[in-house]
């Protein structure tokens, strides 16, 4: 067997010498990296009022400067809350509503005025809206760890979401990863189980992505396997805001998933689930090579052989 390709170590001090002048543009282009670098880490010290080091002459002193980064923050601050509020007015309608617990506002507020990203701002806005139509719908637990996700953290999470679906008797969303089904006849006992897999990657849902949120503790880490499934008991499946009923075609099949958290749950609920009918599809012609498939309005999407 032919060993796999092994990354190529070149010297850099023998390519200059081969290649004078490529060893010159290499160092310019190093130099003119360093430069950019500089300027970038300037640019991010004056939005933030603390470059002062970086000029000859200190115009303020070092109690001025605090102080008036002081007065930035909270100025920044200020605005962060405006927007969330503004948000949540241009979301609200005539639905009734009720007063939320001082001490959930208190907090709220407290960390939504570190929210600083348009797209994560537009979230706690429909937080709050949820929780003036129905106080208590949001722990603060949910709240402290969406204060830590960053843009990317929550952009995971809702591509996880967009894949989720519910069946079992718990509610819980999950993501289906597979099934695995014994051989027909004789076969069953020499044999191991048939196992089918769908690949979440192919649906923005890379395996760093699923980590990610394993280490947030929204999805449990352990890959699941459901009870045995045996016809001719059927079983309800819901996704994509579609109910399909799902009949084992033979003894003995079982399902794989990674499950959500209570608190992964809880979030899923403020994302929302988007729709995503490539994934759908996939999900249900899988599936119809285990269960005979049918959708919400009565339609067979396989047919048992």
């Amino acid at each position: 067997m032919a060993e796999p390709n092994k990354p190529v170590v070149i010297d850099a001090e023998s390519v200059e010498k081969e290649n004078p002048k490529r060893g010159e543009k290499s160092q310019s282009q190093q130099e003119s990296h360093i430069k950019s670098s500089q300027h970038r880490l300037a640019a991010i010290a004056a939005a933030h009022h603390i470059d002062a080091k970086l000029h000859d002459i200190e115009h303020d002193t070092l109690t001025t400067r605090a102080a008036f980064r002081q007065l930035e923050i909270k100025q920044k601050q200020q605005e962060n809350l405006e927007q969330i509020i503004k948000i949540c007015n241009d979301l609200c309608r005539d639905e009734t509503a009720s007063s939320p617990d001082p001490d959930w506002l208190y907090r709220f507020f407290e960390m939504a005025k570190t929210i600083y990203g348009d797209g994560m701002q537009n979230l706690w806005a429909r937080i709050l809206k949820q929780e003036i139509i129905k106080p208590g719908s949001t722990s603060l637990k949910a709240l402290s760890l969406l204060e830590t996700m960053t843009q990317r953290e929550a952009q995971a999470l809702q591509r996880a979401c967009a894949l989720a679906c519910t069946f079992g008797g718990d509610g819980s969303n999950k993501l289906i990863t597979g099934f695995r089904k014994p051989e027909d006849g004789m076969k069953r006992y020499f044999k191991p189980d048939i196992a089918e897999r769908l690949a979440l990657g192919n649906f923005k849902l890379p395996f760093t992505d699923l980590m990610l949120l394993m280490d947030l503790g929204l999805i449990l880490r352990t890959e699941l396997e459901s009870g045995l499934l045996e016809p001719p008991a059927s079983f309800p499946l819901m996704g994509q805001n579609k109910t399909f009923m799902l009949t084992p075609l033979k003894k003995g099949i079982r399902i794989y998933y990674y499950r959500f958290s209570p608190t992964g749950n809880e979030l899923a609920k403020l994302v929302g689930q988007k729709a995503h009918p490539e994934y759908l599809d996939a999900l249900m012609a899988l599936l119809s090579k285990a269960f005979v498939v049918e959708s919400d309005v009565g339609s067979t999407v396989n047919e048992k052989a």
